[in-house]
């Protein structure tokens, strides 16, 4: 069974992802229409992906993930890589206040921060 999912970029639907079920693993097809010269990263609940690469004028990433690191439901969206991110620690002074109107929260790799543009 093939599950669709819509990807967003900022606030746009830009495509779609498609999740099959492999035994222990899921094969994930990506296909974006995004138009700037951004390299992008595919997110599923602020979890990396992977690279999405150019292929007749869309951004497409075809890969394996294992089936435990996406919930049902999943949100997946799309970053540009240019982006500075910042990590947050809690306790400890954070010297980027006058930054903030331009960032936006995330999560790479599990650790909350902030990407600036």
């Amino acid at each position: 069974m093939v599950f669709n999912y819509d990807v967003t970029y900022g606030e746009n639907t830009v495509g779609t992802v498609q999740l099959e079920r492999e035994g222990l693993y899921l094969r994930l097809r990506c296909r974006c229409r995004v138009h700037d010269n951004a390299i992008h990263r595919l997110y599923a609940d602020g979890e990396k992906i992977g690279v999405l690469i150019p292929e007749n004028g869309d951004l497409v990433l075809e890969t394996k993930v294992a089936a435990k690191r996406l919930k049902e439901g999943s949100a997946f969206s799309l970053d540009d890589i240019r982006r500075t991110f910042i990590p947050i620690h809690p306790g400890e002074a954070f010297g980027h206040l006058g930054k903030l109107r331009l960032a936006k929260l995330a999560f790479r790799e599990g650790e909350p921060g902030i990407f600036l543009e």
